[in-house]
């Protein structure tokens, strides 16, 4: 089966032997103090650092989830409220999230085929994005952050970037707070999600002073600095992170390949005017991944065709369930896979 579902999605086809050499190598036996894990905690932090393009002066934490990074990011970082904009489904169960912790929270919702306007935005403590929305298939253009990054330059920014991280030449400096999990881009299993965080948002934690939780920020880094984790973590992820990113390629590289397999894909897909792209402006159609509409009948009768036929596609999501399909353009996905389905495609609609 060829996964082309935008998380969890195609592995690596090194995971198995990886799982094998954490075994045989022990570290899964060792506690999260001890020094074999702190070795394995500092080599990952400095290969995410290395392959990631991310700033020296950031620091890297991990965590259980992209989920828990919502939570960490309201409870630590935020005093009385966050700003949250989205043009879709993920960035909006990130604003109910933050809604629970911080009642005043607001939202300024936008369409999917346009961005903010930046003078209708309120001023905010904190304003949190979706770099890349899996639901609908949008990113936020690096022109976009860095207008944001000038027009708020006195409020934390904080981006979603659970399906871009690790395929996306991040602008890091655009952003204060990243977060993803590694079951999309990172080509592993789910069980793990890394946040990378400017200077300026580790010393407003330290203003906040927040030790409510167990994963109060603060906490968190602290043991992050030992290279230690605040609780037993997965140490089965972290050993196939490190083992992953040794082998992978620099991310400009990661990021050149995949933008000129979207342009080769859609090319490609003219052929097939019964699916057209959900996202119309090239600038803001998301790198990895695609969002397909069609007709309702026509898209279950595809995506039954090619589950039978070993291929695996993304469903809709949200309100966009019944008239959409969606296609991950994750790194561990070859060209071998898209040309697979191109033909597959070519065959059914013929």
């Amino acid at each position: 089966m060829i996964n082309f579902y935008p998380g969890p999605s195609k592995l690596y086809p090194e995971i198995g032997t990886y799982l094998q050499e954490a075994f045989q190598s022990g570290i899964l036996e060792m506690n999260h103090r001890s020094e074999a894990f702190m070795e394995l905690y500092a080599s990952t932090k400095n290969l995410l650092k290395e392959k990631l393009n991310i700033p020296e002066d950031y620091e890297i934490v991990l965590v259980s989830s992209a989920t828990e990074c919502w939570e960490i990011i309201s409870q630590s970082f935020v005093e009385k409220a966050s700003v949250h904009l989205f043009n879709g489904a993920f960035g909006e169960k990130w604003f109910d999230y933050a809604k629970k912790i911080h009642s005043a929270s607001s939202a300024v919702c936008f369409e999917a085929h346009e961005l903010p306007v930046m003078q209708e935005m309120p001023k905010a403590e904190l304003l949190a994005l979706t770099h890349n929305e899996t639901s609908n298939g949008t990113a936020l253009p690096d022109s976009f952050q860095v207008q944001l990054r000038k027009e708020f330059s006195h409020s934390l920014i904080a981006y979603d970037a659970t399906s871009s991280m690790a395929g996306y030449n991040l602008q890091w400096k655009n952003g204060d707070i990243w977060f993803a999990s590694v079951q999309k881009c990172f080509g592993l299993p789910p069980g793990l999600a890394i946040m990378v965080v400017s200077p300026e948002a580790v010393d407003r934690a330290a203003f906040i002073k927040d030790d409510r939780y167990y994963n109060s920020f603060n906490y968190i880094l602290g043991n992050a600095r030992k290279n230690q984790t605040h609780h037993t973590p997965n140490i089965s992820n972290i050993y196939l992170l490190k083992s992953t990113l040794r082998q992978r390629a620099d991310i400009e590289n990661i990021h050149q390949d995949l933008m000129e397999r979207k342009l080769h894909f859609f090319e490609e897909m003219k052929q097939f005017p019964q699916l057209q792209n959900y996202i119309l402006s090239s600038d803001q159609q998301s790198d990895t991944v695609f969002c397909l509409r069609a007709e309702e009948p026509a898209i279950v009768k595809l995506k039954n065709a090619t589950k039978e036929n070993g291929i695996l596609l993304g469903n809709g999501y949200g309100s966009l369930k019944n008239t959409t399909f969606r296609i991950a353009n994750f790194p561990a996905l070859l060209q071998a896979d898209f040309d697979r389905l191109l033909l597959f495609f070519a065959h059914f609609f013929k």
